[in-house]
Formats: structure tokens, C-alpha cells, sequence
């Protein structure tokens, strides 16, 4: 059975393509089957990277899904697959009606969501809805759903970078954050504007390095042996 991800966030701009891109790379080169859908209608930011090179074969499968219907379509997909992973690149959760269903239908069918945060203010506070929408899912849904936070695209030697942490840590409330941290680096960008995964670009650099330990602890969370989530129970909002 494959492990379905999320990677959401109310906010745009905290990196959800470029960690679906590498986190799908790093997972292929564990020698994992890795689907990625790009589910982000607005800026199809996975579409448009594989187009870079489009005669190059790339280490993970990519499908652009544009209707919010992922919790029914896609494990009618993966009967006929055998995938290890699917990595579902969602829209920015707020964005308008069609992106918090399209966000809600991915979460409806997923084991984990990972949440990438820019170290700021804004980014935890945008996060409030994304937050809230796990706990009426956990309440429910069939099972709970692993939930980390990510940060991500965090400034290297700033007084922000050291206090990143801290500050995740006052808005993250029951939601764990990983202890890998990925680096604001031009190494990424770069990997990604060339059409290229940051394996391929800079495979033995300090981007690398931190996406293979993003990698080592997503499989430790969806290994068996993993705690189950532990979640305050909620009344669900009405839509």
C-alpha cells in the first residue's frame, strides 16, 4: 500500500513545490516508487518544472490533478500501481473555495501532512485555518492523520535563523516539528529553475545533505513502529 503525503499550507510562498520536488528525489533514491500530483491549480509549480527539460526522465512520476475529487480518484489510481509514495502537492489551502477543497479532498486520503513554514510571523498565523482543518479531520476521518510541521526556507546566520525554532514552537501547539531544517539557499533555487532536483544540481552539498535527513525522518514517522497522533478532540466547524 502506498504512503499518501500532503504537503499544504494556507500560505503561498512556503515552499511546497520545491519540498515535493526534493522530498519525491530523496525518497527515489531510497529506492522508493514516488508519484508526485500536482494538485496546485493556480501555479501547477511541478508542471511547469518538469517541462524545464522535458526530454529528461525524471527519478518520480508526476500527474496533474485539477479537480477536488483526490479522495475518491486516487486510490481508484493506485489499485493499478504500485507505488511506495505519493506526494501531493496542494494549493494554497485559502486562496478561494476550489483551493480549501482541493486541500481538503488531498487530506481526506492522506496518512501524513507535512507543513513548510517560513520562519515568520505571518507564515505561523496563515497556518491557523491549515491547523484547524487536521483536528475536524482527525475527528472525523477513519484514522488520524501524522501531521508535521516543516521549517523551511530559513535564512542562514540571522538572529531570525536561531530564533526560528523558538517561534515555531509557541505556534505549533500539539503539532510536532521536524528537527531537520532546510536552508534559504540559492543552490535550490537554481536546482529548480534549471529543471533539476537538488540531487542532480549539487548532490553532495549542504541542501542535499538536509533534504536526505528530511527524507530519514518522514520514513521513521510512517514506519510502524511510530507513535499514533494524539489530538485535542474539536467540535467540527461548519463549512
Amino acid at each position: 500500500m502506498a504512503h499518501i503525503i500532503s504537503i499544504a499550507n494556507n500560505k503561498g510562498g512556503t515552499g511546497k513545490s520545491t519540498t515535493a520536488i526534493n522530498l519525491a528525489a530523496g525518497l527515489a533514491r531510497e529506492g522508493k516508487t514516488v508519484l508526485v500530483i500536482d494538485a496546485d491549480y493556480i501555479s501547477a509549480s511541478v508542471s511547469q518544472w518538469s517541462n524545464v527539460l522535458p526530454d529528461v526522465p525524471k527519478p518520480f512520476a508526476i500527474v496533474a490533478w485539477r479537480t477536488p475529487n483526490l479522495n475518491q480518484g486516487l486510490p481508484k489510481l493506485l489499485d493499478s500501481s504500485n507505488y511506495d509514495f505519493v506526494l501531493i502537492d496542494c494549493p494554497p489551502g485559502g486562496v478561494d473555495r476550489q483551493g480549501s477543497m482541493m486541500t481538503r479532498s488531498a487530506l481526506w486520503c492522506s496518512h501524513m501532512l507535512i507543513m513548510p513554514a517560513s520562519p515568520s510571523g505571518f507564515d505561523y498565523w496563515a497556518s491557523e485555518p491549515m491547523k484547524q482543518l487536521v483536528r475536524e479531520l482527525n475527528v472525523t476521518g477513519a484514522q488520524p492523520i501524522i501531521c508535521r510541521w516543516l521549517i523551511n526556507r530559513k535564512p542562514s546566520n540571522t538572529r531570525l535563523s536561531k530564533a526560528a525554532r523558538e517561534g515555531a514552537v509557541d505556534y505549533a501547539e500539539e503539532i510536532p516539528i521536524f528537527a531537520t531544517e532546510i536552508s534559504q539557499r540559492a543552490s535550490i533555487a537554481e536546482a529548480l529553475t534549471r529543471g533539476q532536483t537538488i540531487y542532480d544540481f549539487e548532490p553532495g552539498g549542504v541542501a542535499a545533505w538536509e533534504y536526505n535527513k528530511l527524507v530519514e525522518e518522514t520514513l521513521a514517522c510512517l514506519s510502524p513502529n511510530s507513535p499514533s497522533p494524539s489530538w485535542p478532540a474539536v467540535t467540527p466547524a461548519h463549512s
